[in-house]
This record gives C-alpha cells, sequence and structure tokens, in this order.
C-alpha cells in the first residue's frame, strides 16, 4: 500500500514538473467543437494582451500625473480640389499617430522573439487627435486600419484619410493668385496636462515624399508650427500642431483658355 501510495506520488510530481517546464506549449492550446488547437507564438501573444487589456476609455498610463506624448504626422498624397465658391481644401493624407502603451508590452523571449504585430485599433486606446477646421458632413474621416505595436509598448497609426478643411480664399489676382490654407490638429478634449502633441521623427512640415503634382497648383511650402492656446471655455492650455499650406495656381493653362481669347477678340475689335 505504501508503495503504491510513493508511486502516485512520484508521478504526479514528475506530471506536474512536465507541465510546469512545457507550460508555454500548454498555455498555447485552445479548444473548440472539434478539439484542441495550437496557437503559434503571434496568436498566443495577440491572444494574452487583447484578454488583460480590460478597459480602453483610459489613457495607458500607471500613474494619473503621467502625459501621454502622441507624435504626429502628415503624408501628403494628392490635393484633391480647393473649392473657391464653399472655401474648403480636400487633401488626400495618410496621418500617423505614436505614442506608448503601458499594457501593450511584452517580453520578447516568451513568444518566440516576436518583434511586432498588428491590432485592430477597435481594441486598444487611441488618442482623440481631430482636425479642429473640418468642413465636412461625414462623422470620420479616417479609415480604420490596424495598429503596429512593438515589444516595448510603442504604438504606431498610419490610417488613410480625406480631410476637408476650411480655408478663406482671396481671387482678387485669379488666374495668378496665391492661396494660404491651414490644418489645425489636437486632442479633442484632453489638455496638455494628460496629452502631449509633438512633431513625428522631428519633421516640422507636411512630408511630401510620396506626393502626385497637382495639374493645377505649385505648392510653394506646408510648415508646420505647434502651438499651445488657452480658450475662453477652459482654465487649462490645449497643444496643437497647425500646418500652413502655401499654395500657388499655374496660370499657363488659363492662359490659353482665358487670357488668349480676350487679347484675340480686343485685337480683332481693333482692327474692324
Amino acid at each position: 500500500m505504501l508503495s503504491q501510495l510513493t508511486s502516485f506520488v512520484w508521478i504526479s510530481t514528475l506530471t506536474a514538473f512536465i507541465l510546469l517546464k512545457n507550460f508555454e506549449s500548454v498555455n498555447s492550446i485552445i479548444f473548440n467543437s472539434t478539439g484542441p488547437i495550437k496557437l503559434n507564438n503571434e496568436k498566443r501573444l495577440i491572444d494574452d494582451l487583447l484578454k488583460n487589456y480590460q478597459v480602453k476609455f483610459g489613457r495607458p498610463v500607471n500613474n494619473m500625473s503621467e502625459k501621454v506624448v502622441v507624435y504626429f504626422g502628415v503624408y501628403l498624397i494628392q490635393l484633391i480640389d480647393l473649392d473657391e465658391k464653399n472655401q474648403v481644401l480636400v487633401t488626400n493624407v495618410h496621418s500617423v499617430y505614436q505614442w506608448k502603451d503601458n499594457e501593450l508590452k511584452w517580453n520578447k523571449s516568451q513568444y518566440g522573439n516576436v518583434y511586432d504585430i498588428r491590432l485592430p485599433v477597435e481594441r486598444i486606446w487611441t488618442p482623440d487627435i481631430v482636425l479642429y477646421n473640418y468642413a465636412d458632413s461625414r462623422l470620420e474621416e479616417k479609415r480604420e486600419v490596424m495598429a503596429i505595436v512593438k515589444y516595448d509598448g510603442t504604438v504606431t497609426w498610419r490610417p488613410p484619410s480625406i480631410f476637408k478643411s476650411t480655408c478663406q480664399i482671396n481671387i482678387q489676382k485669379f488666374p495668378y493668385d496665391q492661396q494660404n490654407c491651414s490644418m489645425k490638429f489636437g486632442s479633442w478634449t484632453y489638455n496638455g496636462d494628460s496629452i502631449d502633441i509633438k512633431f513625428y521623427e522631428g519633421l516640422e512640415e507636411i512630408n511630401r515624399n510620396q506626393y502626385t503634382e497637382s495639374n493645377e497648383w505649385d505648392i510653394i511650402s506646408a510648415k508646420g508650427i505647434r502651438n499651445e492656446v488657452k480658450y475662453e471655455c477652459c482654465k487649462e492650455i490645449f497643444p496643437d500642431i497647425t500646418f500652413y499650406l502655401k499654395m500657388k495656381r499655374k496660370g499657363g493653362f488659363y492662359n490659353y483658355i482665358l487670357v488668349l481669347p480676350c487679347v484675340l477678340l480686343s485685337c480683332l475689335t481693333t482692327v474692324r
């Protein structure tokens, strides 16, 4: 009897040791109606992160006195339209947002050295950086795309967007006019003590490396300025980044359809 009890204890101990030794493999198995399914390292990591990500609406900081620094930038893809009548600038851009989320960190050695993953933004916290001077009836300017998350908690989100922004237009010198439009971005609800906004990769202008040239406008400059503003509603300071787009109309097209016909008509009138 004692021998059987000893054998049972020894077998139980050995089984527990094996389970602990292979905890990662055991933990990576889930069950469905057809039987066990073994998850790869990436899926196991995503499952663990989202399982522990309880509340997505609070800022991802350990101490409430900490501020979340959001690095923001704009990649101009196309200048779609400048509507002189309605004073609206329409642009196709890729916005980039980058911040740290303390709840999305992991030890690479525990997940097969997975360096980064993709997560749906509707499952995690995202900063409420919006275009202040929007002129759009749509509720959302951005398309939903996955966010890239690194092992150290760095989240990078690059949604493509169609922005419609207000722009005060002066056409007194048409068709040889220049227009100055601005696009102001900042947090809609958080002040500077909670969320700070800075230039992505330190680039203090709109990135035009992927820009498709417009047939009607030449972009002279696209500088950005970081501001700190105190509004009448609140005593706190709200930081923002404003990009100033300076454009010059290409007059060559209008020389043929407007100026040249007028000159010819004047000449015919003079001759008669």
